[in-house]
């Protein structure tokens, strides 16, 4: 049998390390699958909130120009009691 060296790492050892060394690729692909899918959805509510804030826009010019329109009518309106 060959003396214990603790700078010679044994064959056991190698195992520890091979298991250790998996176990934690594991958990780093566990993570980076779990990242791209978190992107993913960042990049998605992103989209979703452009087109809220386009909605929201056209809403706002619609609104304005409802508006307007009522202002009109309202006025046309008075001018005509006026008139009568």
């Amino acid at each position: 049998s060959t003396p214990y060296d603790p700078y010679i790492p044994s064959q056991s050892t190698d195992d520890q390390s091979n298991s250790r060394t998996a176990a934690i690729q594991a958990q780093i692909d566990d993570t980076v699958g779990i990242m791209r899918d978190n992107i993913n959805k960042v990049a998605e509510r992103g989209e979703r909130l452009d087109l809220i804030e386009n909605k929201t826009d056209n809403l706002a010019i619609s609104a304005q120009g409802f508006r307007r329109g009522a202002n009109r009518v309202r006025k046309d309106m008075w001018w005509k009691d006026m008139k009568m």
